[in-house]
């Protein structure tokens, strides 16, 4: 029986008992047959079955990052071990370079600074040849710190090239400087301006890698260590690059102002001591044009006192040699600027200088002994005017006959003699080899630490540089919370020839601390003259010195002998006259006590107690001034160990003395740095300002 055919239409394809309600059946009508033995799934969304592709990918792409990462770190622990052997040798270098710099050694600080080229070259190389830079680019993108720290580590070294360009650049104005102010003032400013810039990039540069060292530590902690560095150990000389920039700006205005500007060069004769330095007896007038040298006035100190009108007081241990002030005793501070400024005042208040409305801007104080090691360096000197032959051991007997007895004093030019050889040296300063400038820059930059040369401006910006950097004279400001002890001993040569050149002086300080932290300070001074040997009255005089000490300002006078005293005094009644008075010195003079038992003042001046009184002193005979004083710290905490004191000892300009000290522990306490209760100190020619740092520890290390 044939079979009926059944339409197509009432066919479903696919029998289920309960249909899925989210899948399509209609979809599969148009499959022609059905082959029951193979029925169809459910098709599954595309975004399921692309998912699984891509996790795949993924997966796969994760596994070779994995092996990437792992290759890297491999190479990061070699790179990292670099790093950590060569950080803290770079950091020490670049202290090292910018505190030799700050000491005008650009040498030294090249030494250190080509070291830094190879610690960071080193450092290049390892990281190149461990990952490659194409590889440090592509991680930079996922990994910042990566990119970062290699962007630190080319600051770096961007800076250290920088720094070594400074060196180069100091190196030069060493070499050439003086030759440019004597003829090329163009090519002065040049290479003050280049050196500007190139600090000016430092500072830059400085800034960003600070910048760059927090970030980076906020990314991680391994960048603290980094950070700190940077902050506590090199970016402290940032302050001090300021400082010299702004300088270098104002010294730049200052040469490139259109006329005539004038330096003040004080020929200081320390054979006639004075508190600021030796007696001014000739200076020389500077004109500078462009920043160059168009010429050069030496002249006799009483040339502008004799033209000068005005009449002031002058202190009253001259009053006995003198009736009015002027710039030839105006050196009577012990703190320079302010004796500068005062000699700068009368000379500008001369008819010799009023009338032309000419000022001095810059002041500059030259020892003699500055001079003798010019000398030392240029060789002998021949004067045939004189029929004289200058050198270092013949410079102050030579010039001090000539001025005392020679032709020209009965000429009435005593001084003519410095005329003719300050224009003689400096043409030997300015022909030296290479060798000699080095040597003349050693010889200049010992004399600033002697304070055989002191500098005043009266620019703002330049004198809070001289005063920062210690190269004005000027006396240590105590701090408000100052515990310690303050030293100075001053001398004035009164009417007492040029004897100083034969006297030396012994300074001998032993200070006691009790457990509350006060101090008791013996203080002998033995000043001894040698110059009853010696051919000319001149230095055979008997030294007769106001001498002064200068202690911290709440010390309080307990003895004090060995001195003299010295009663003739100006009768004159300043008081009812039409003289001035010089604020300055009568800040010191007006709240003066004499303390009759002791022979001696008491005053105060430049922030410290000072007791003053005379010291007599024959040819052949040495005497000791021995003074006992006290001082209280009603504010000081209780004594802890850590706690740190310190001894400052000023020395005064031209005075050949020696310093020895000796500081006890209070009960109970040691010394850390003498790992014992008695620190001493010895130093038979100290610097302008010798600072020791003592620390208390309650017992030895090694017990």
């Amino acid at each position: 029986m044939a079979k009926k055919p059944v339409p197509r239409k009432n066919i479903d394809p696919i029998l289920v008992d309960v249909k899925n309600p989210r899948f399509n059946y209609e979809r599969l009508n148009r499959f022609g047959t059905v082959n029951l033995a193979h029925v169809p799934e459910a098709a599954r969304p595309r975004f399921l079955i692309l998912k699984r592709a891509l996790v795949g990918t993924f997966g796969v792409l994760l596994l070779g990052v994995i092996l990437f990462v792992l290759l890297v770190a491999n190479n990061l622990r070699t790179i990292k071990a670099t790093i950590i052997g060569s950080g803290a040798s770079i950091m020490e270098n670049f202290a090292s370079s910018a505190t030799a710099l700050k000491n005008f050694e650009p040498e030294t600080a090249s030494a250190f600074l080509k070291k830094n080229n190879e610690e960071l070259t080193t450092i290049s190389s390892t990281i190149n040849k461990g990952i490659g830079q194409s590889v440090i680019d592509t991680v930079g993108n996922f990994i910042p710190i990566v990119k970062g720290g290699i962007g630190f580590l080319g600051k770096v070294t961007s800076l250290n090239f920088q720094f070594l360009e400074l060196s180069q650049d100091l190196g030069m104005l060493q070499t050439n400087a003086l030759g440019y102010f004597q003829h090329d003032g163009a090519a002065l400013i040049a290479a003050l301006s280049k050196t500007h810039e190139t600090i000016q990039a430092i500072r830059d540069n400085t800034i960003a890698i600070k910048n760059t060292s927090s970030a980076l530590k906020n990314l991680s902690s391994a960048f603290n260590s980094v950070d700190d560095a940077i902050g506590g150990e090199y970016l402290k000389y940032s302050a001090e690059l300021y400082r010299w920039d702004n300088a270098l700006v104002a010294l730049v205005k200052w040469l490139g102002t259109p006329g005539d500007r004038h330096i003040l060069l004080l020929f200081q004769n320390p054979s006639e001591i004075r508190p600021g330095g030796g007696f001014v007896g000739s200076y020389a007038d500077l004109t500078v044009s462009g920043g160059q040298m168009t010429n050069m006035d030496v002249r006799d100190i009483y040339d502008p006192d004799g033209q000068l009108d005005e009449k002031v007081v002058p202190p009253k241990q001259l009053q006995s040699i003198t009736e009015k002030w002027g710039a030839r005793d105006a050196n009577w501070f012990f703190n320079f600027p302010t004796s500068a400024k005062t000699i700068v005042n009368f000379l500008e208040a001369s008819k010799m200088y009023s009338e032309r409305s000419v000022t001095f801007d810059v002041a500059i104080a030259l020892n003699i002994r500055v001079l003798e090691s010019f000398l030392n360096i240029t060789g002998p000197i021949p004067i045939p005017e004189y029929n004289k032959v200058i050198t270092s051991n013949t410079f102050l007997s030579e010039i001090q006959r000539e001025v005392e007895t020679g032709n020209d004093k009965k000429a009435g030019e005593p001084k003519r003699i410095l005329k003719v050889v300050t224009p003689l040296l400096l043409e030997r300063l300015n022909n030296l080899s290479d060798s000699e400038r080095k040597a003349l820059f050693e010889a200049i930059r010992d004399a600033i630490q002697k304070k055989d040369i002191m500098f005043y401006a009266k620019d703002q910006t330049l004198t809070d540089f001289l005063a920062t950097n210690n190269l004005d004279g000027s006396v240590f400001n105590l701090p408000s919370s100052f515990w310690g002890s303050y030293l100075g001993v001053v001398n004035a040569n009164v009417a007492g020839g040029k004897s100083d050149a034969f006297v030396t002086e012994d300074v001998r300080a032993n200070v006691d601390i009790d457990v509350s932290g006060n101090t008791f300070t013996n203080v002998d001074i033995t000043r001894t003259h040698l110059g009853n040997m010696q051919k000319d009255p001149w230095w055979r005089a008997t030294n007769k010195d106001f001498i002064q000490v200068f202690t911290e300002p709440n010390a309080t006078l307990v003895a004090l002998d060995g001195n003299d005293t010295k009663a003739s005094y100006s009768t004159l009644d300043y008081t009812h006259s039409d003289y001035a008075v010089n604020y300055d010195l009568a800040a010191i003079e007006q709240d003066e006590v004499y303390l009759t038992n002791y022979k001696v003042w008491q005053r105060e001046d430049s922030g410290k107690n000072v007791f003053a009184t005379w010291l007599m002193l024959p040819a052949g005979a040495s005497k000791t001034l021995h003074a006992r004083y006290q001082t209280q710290y009603a504010d000081l905490p209780p004594l802890t160990p850590g706690q740190t004191y310190t001894f400052i000892f000023e020395r005064q300009s031209g005075v050949k003395n020696s310093l020895h000290l000796v500081v006890n522990a209070p009960f109970q306490y040691y010394w850390a740095e003498s790992k014992d209760r008695v620190f001493t100190y010895e130093n038979d020619d100290p610097d302008a300002r010798t600072v020791i740092t003592l620390t208390l520890a309650l017992q030895p290390p090694n017990e």
